[in-house]
């Protein structure tokens, strides 16, 4: 019995064609294609190396000696044009030049993808001037400039002779494959490809020993990024901790974030459905990308997060992201319309119910947590909300634009503008109770002439009135207490002087307050600038500052309607009752223990 001959052409061609079926962005086309092993050279020349047609019809010539990584290539350049749908003939006069823009702009397009080298004979001819990625430009281009003889020598080695590397087959013909929709096929290998880098960089990919299994939170991370774009990007960036006992050791029942380290802990023991999962980790990722953990600004954290999770719930219902845990979460309607900090106020008006309340970690308190480890990002809350501002422009743009809450998408996008710095907040605050003094002028004076017409009198710029001026005036109730910051004493009158000055104010009326209200009468804003005495450094009370202030407006010693500038550490009284047109300063970071009704400038 003869031993069977050995063909190491054929062989490296079958294993280019097993790179190639093995592609995550071939592989769906693949799966369509017919190909066939030209040994003939009925199809392909014997010179030539493959023929594809339109219909998914593949000739290769495996008589021709290459390394397999060199079939895989010129079969992928193949399989790009076929997908991309440039195997057509525009006219029959143009076809070569029409083909030779669409191997070259394929040439460039698997160039990325690094699938291999072309053949050696194939590697050096001169490019066309110009955008080599796109064949239409290309065609363009060779139609105004014409083919240069090295083209068509590159073109005669590429089809063996042949006249076209490409097979063109009617519409009437009869073949199962005529309906394929190869841009489909294409689109679902792009979306394979990028699912596996995403893989890859998150080290999810097998090791050559074993084959890896994605976790049933590694899963709801692929639905996140597949089908939300709004979150895709958030979801792609953090790492998920399964561990069992490490979530025991944290007290984490169901879930957990930590946007500084970039993690999201996730308790396999909760045996959470797989709609669960995906619910419980856009969860998470809302929290990271709304920045819930920097706006909590000294409220009690638990009672924050308790809020926060009531809107984010509330938002995820809305929009039909998974499904609900059974084992129950946060949700009430009496919310739906109402922001977290309000949710906070209305939550806090009985904090013996509302600590009773259970956030995914559990009992153990919040699902926000914080750990003082060096930070993934540069700025990490910065990079959340700038992800999901991003993938709310993607949404935006897509059928899943109707399902987004009104109330999420103007919290994304006012979290998306940058804090106005407190001073020139509270410049405009001065600019809308102060505008300039109006310019006027009068002929009641005389001018001077000019001296090309002096015969004509002109009128003279006069200063505002005595009464208006002394109109501009406004109140200073100023916390004087000793745990008042003495820095914060000296930047807020720093403050007060310098826009007072600059705004014309004529004088401010002056009331210092610990526990009692001292009345310092009516201060120059020049003289803040200065050495001004302050009386106090006890206990803090607000309300008889405010109450003395509104006794001189009885008076007629002070406007009735104000305005009044309020400054404050924030340790004060439960309730304090301010009639007029009011302003709160407070340290950054402080809040009041109420509800304030005027603006509130955080001071940094």
């Amino acid at each position: 019995m003869s031993k069977a001959v050995r063909n190491p052409a054929l062989e490296a061609c079958k294993a280019g064609v097993a790179i190639v079926a093995k592609h995550p962005l071939f592989a769906p086309m693949w799966s369509r294609v017919y190909a066939y092993f030209d040994h003939d050279h009925n199809h392909v020349s014997a010179k030539g190396w493959l023929i594809v047609g339109n219909n998914g019809y593949l000739w290769l010539n495996a008589k021709r000696h290459a390394t397999p990584e060199q079939w895989a290539r010129m079969i992928a350049q193949a399989l790009s044009a076929l997908g991309f749908g440039l195997i057509r003939d525009p006219t029959p006069a143009s076809a070569l030049q029409w083909e030779l823009a669409v191997l070259i702009a394929m040439m460039r397009f698997c160039d990325e993808l690094k699938i291999g080298p072309l053949p050696e004979e194939l590697q050096s001819f001169p490019f066309p001037q110009g955008n080599h990625a796109d064949a239409d430009a290309l065609f363009r281009q060779m139609q105004e400039e014409g083919i240069a003889e090295e083209l068509y020598q590159w073109h005669m080695r590429y089809s063996g002779g042949k006249k076209s590397c490409f097979h063109l087959f009617s519409r009437s013909a009869k073949s199962d494959s005529s309906a394929t929709d190869w841009k489909s096929l294409l689109a679902d290998g792009l979306s394979n490809s990028v699912s596996l880098a995403l893989e890859q960089a998150g080290g999810y990919q097998p090791s050559e020993h074993r084959q890896y299994k994605m976790s049933a939170a590694q899963k709801a991370r692929q639905h996140i990024m597949t089908i939300y774009p709004l979150l895709g990007a958030l979801a792609a960036s953090f790492d998920i901790e399964e561990d069992g006992q490490l979530c025991s050791q944290y007290d984490i029942a169901v879930a957990a974030i930590d946007v500084s380290i970039g993690k999201i802990w996730i308790n396999p023991h909760a045996r959470l459905k797989q709609d669960e999962l995906v619910f419980v980790f856009a969860h998470e990722l809302l929290h990271a990308g709304l920045n819930h953990a920097s706006r909590r600004r000294g409220r009690d954290a638990e009672l924050w997060n308790v809020a926060c999770d009531f809107i984010i719930n509330d938002w995820l219902i809305q929009m039909q992201i998974g499904t609900p845990p059974a084992l129950g979460l946060l949700y009430d309607p009496q919310f739906s319309a109402m922001s977290a900090e309000e949710i906070y106020d209305a939550l806090a008006q009985n904090m013996r119910q509302s600590r009773k309340l259970i956030t995914l970690r559990g009992r153990a308190g919040g699902d926000i947590l914080s750990e003082e480890n060096e930070s993934r990002f540069t700025d990490a809350e910065a990079w959340c909300r700038r992800a999901l501002y991003q993938g709310l422009d993607r949404c935006l743009y897509s059928p899943a634009r109707g399902t987004l809450p009104a109330g999420l998408i103007e919290e994304i996008r006012s979290l998306a503008q940058p804090p106005v710095p407190w001073d020139v907040a509270l410049a405009e605050w001065f600019d809308e109770h102060f505008p300039p003094p109006e310019q006027r002028r009068s002929y009641a004076r005389p001018s001077r002439r000019q001296s090309a017409t002096p015969g004509i009198p002109r009128p003279a710029l006069i200063k505002p009135s005595e009464e208006e001026r002394r109109s501009r005036v406004f109140g200073v109730v100023l916390d004087t207490s000793g745990s008042m910051d003495p820095q914060l004493l000296g930047k807020a009158l720093g403050a007060i002087a310098s826009y007072s000055l600059a705004r014309d104010v004529f004088a401010v009326r002056f009331i210092c307050c610990d526990a009692r209200a001292y009345d310092r009468g009516w201060v120059l804003p020049e003289d803040l600038l200065h050495h001004f005495t302050l009386l106090g450094r006890g206990g803090t009370v607000l309300q008889p500052g405010i109450d003395m202030l509104s006794a001189l407006a009885i008076k007629g010693d002070f406007p009735r309607g104000g305005p009044v500038l309020v400054i404050t550490d924030g340790y004060c009284e439960e309730s304090v009752r301010v009639a007029m047109e009011h302003a709160w300063l407070l340290p950054q970071g402080r809040r009041l223990p109420f509800v304030p009704h005027g603006k509130v400038f955080p001071l940094s």
